[in-house]
């Protein structure tokens, strides 16, 4: 009866003497503790600590680390397309012909922006002879504009103007196609175009670029009364 009473003591004892319980199995007598007197007596499993909150099991597969990407920055030419891209939009959406004509006269920047100092330089100068009777150095000048930005639609507007001011209307009307190829929202090109041709007796396709600079400004009223002109005169009155 005795003895009963004092192994749970020595065991006891045992288990406080025990260097460390968690790694007994790595023991040579892992899983048993030798007490003199009652030979190898088993042990218990270790307890798992419970993970503390907020932190993973200690098995627990651990995240890869999150990739933050770097912000990647717009340039020049892509913020001024946004612009573009935005004021057309706005354009389009004009709910009168005022608020038409105040957006279009913000597109007629944005398409006038230089895309680089070089162009912007000599288009200044173009106009600036232009202004001082000097066709032909303001010509000059708006030919080197083209070959040095040949995708630059501002440059073939501005020289289709002065062509048909000086009486190139083929020229012109050229001009006005290769600036529409390059940017199909412009809608002063457009109507250029379909004045010169309205002018030349080509009311079907004077017709024609009207209707496609209306689609782009559909609350324009002036252009809405000459695409309606034309239609009348070409398609005839409605029965």
């Amino acid at each position: 009866m005795a003895m009963r009473k004092t192994l749970p003591f020595l065991l006891g004892l045992a288990l406080l003497a025990a260097p460390n319980i968690a790694g007994a199995a790595d023991e040579p007598n892992g899983g048993f503790i030798e007490i003199p007197g009652f030979g190898r007596i088993p042990l218990p499993p270790p307890l798992e600590q419970e993970p503390a909150q907020g932190q993973a099991p200690r098995d627990a597969p651990k995240k890869p680390p999150r990739v933050i990407k770097p912000a990647v920055k717009s340039t020049p030419a892509q913020a001024q397309a946004t612009v573009t891209d935005e004021l057309a939009a706005r354009l389009k959406a004009a709910s009168d012909s005022s608020e038409a004509e105040a957006v279009m006269g913000l597109l007629r920047q944005a398409f006038a922006h230089a895309p680089s100092d070089t162009s912007g330089l000599i288009a200044t100068r173009a106009a600036t002879a232009e202004k001082a009777g000097a066709s032909a150095l303001a010509l000059a000048l708006l030919n080197d504009l083209v070959s040095i930005d040949p995708t630059w639609s501002e440059g073939f507007v501005q020289r289709a103007r002065l062509r048909a001011a000086e009486g190139d209307v083929r020229g012109a009307r050229a001009d006005l196609e290769t600036a529409l190829s390059l940017e199909p929202r412009r809608y002063d090109a457009l109507m250029a175009l379909g004045s010169l041709k309205e002018e030349a007796d080509d009311k079907k396709g004077a017709l024609d670029a009207y209707r496609r600079a209306l689609a782009l400004a559909p609350k324009l009223e002036s252009l809405r009364r000459s695409e309606q002109r034309l239609r009348v005169e070409v398609e005839g009155r409605d029965i």
